[in-house]
């Protein structure tokens, strides 16, 4: 296992981040199946492409990034709003929990860009698990699913 995995499966056990796997997210999955789908996947298109990236802010950051921590069902809200919503909650949520790096609070609250406009990726790391992060959940909606490397 490379070091990028032994990290993962590390910060994955940590009971602040299990907890995510208690709330549904797109349809059949949950919020922690989907952000460690887009940690792998990040991962993956990095490694692919040769872009040289900070592994562990970039880790981190795909980890939290859906750190909102409510089940959509629950909720009462459209599905715009979640969307448009989600990331800064998801930031203040992990801000409050774990040390995050200035890397991993622009992961945090990009990752829906371009559908939230206002909130532009200011490094790799960022556009990648934007990237990633929209690959995971058509894939996970159309409930399919491609190598993950």
């Amino acid at each position: 296992m490379d070091r990028f995995h032994e990290k993962l499966n590390t910060f994955l056990a940590h009971p602040d981040v299990q907890i995510m796997g208690e709330f549904p997210q797109h349809r059949k999955s949950n919020t922690l199946a989907h952000v460690t789908r887009v940690a792998k996947r990040s991962h993956g298109i990095a490694k692919k492409l040769h872009i040289k990236v900070d592994e562990d802010s970039m880790m981190r950051g795909a980890i939290l990034h859906d750190y909102y921590l409510y089940s959509t069902h629950d909720m009462d809200m459209s599905a715009y709003r979640h969307v448009v919503s989600h990331a800064e909650l998801a930031l203040k949520n992990a801000s409050a929990k774990f040390d995050l790096n200035k890397k991993e609070e622009n992961i945090i609250y990009s990752h829906m860009w371009p559908l939230n406009v206002t909130h532009l990726p200011r490094c790799k790391e960022a556009w990648i698990i934007s990237l990633a992060d929209k690959i995971c959940a058509i894939q996970e909606m159309l409930n399919f699913r491609l190598a993950v490397s």
